[in-house]
């Protein structure tokens, strides 16, 4: 991910940057989910907007240090926030279920220029697209994310485990189509 970093908006990466020393010092662990996670996954593409996964106990904690930063709450669920503060904008999906909460337990350490990050497994980065696309069909860039994804790391995807999220959520014919067209 270091040599993706000088492609990323100055303004985005000093709020990953902000983002990580807050949260390092405030002792709650996140890892990168969304743009940046699929970046890191070798599917260099534009983002606009900071996603992260925290554990779902350090919710309060986490809306306390950022709304603290001057952000302001866009959304604020049980299991998933936005805030923006002018042009940042930074979701957050807190890890309840197991299945997310080993998703942050597996994520792997990487870095972007000078900062130390966590991102979660590939696998997971795709069953996350799977369910944002499930949840809402006109999201065709998680698709996207997800067709160039299993492209670009075929010889090392778990495919067990990503037809286990397709599963999960009723889309397996979609994988299905994904593996025959990239034949």
């Amino acid at each position: 991910m270091s040599g993706v970093a000088a492609q990323y908006d100055s303004t985005l990466f000093g709020q990953l940057r902000e983002l990580s020393v807050v949260l390092e010092h405030a002792q709650i662990p996140f890892a990168l989910i969304g743009g940046f996670a699929v970046n890191a996954h070798g599917f260099v593409r534009a983002t606009h907007d900071l996603d992260v996964m925290v554990v779902g106990e350090q919710a309060d904690s986490l809306h306390s240090v950022v709304t603290n930063l001057g952000y302001e709450v866009l959304d604020r669920r049980p299991d998933i926030a936005s805030y923006v503060r002018g042009p940042l904008r930074l979701d957050v999906l807190y890890a309840r279920r197991p299945i997310s909460r080993d998703l942050l337990a597996r994520a792997r350490s990487t870095t972007a220029g000078d900062i130390r990050l966590s991102v979660i497994p590939l696998e997971g980065l795709i069953g996350l697209k799977i369910q944002a696309f499930h949840d809402d069909p006109r999201r065709i860039r998680d698709l996207d994310d997800i067709i160039q994804l299993v492209k670009i790391n075929s010889d090392k995807l778990n495919l067990d485990e990503v037809r286990s999220y397709f599963r999960l959520f009723d889309q397996e014919s979609v994988l299905d189509d994904i593996l025959r067209a990239l034949g």
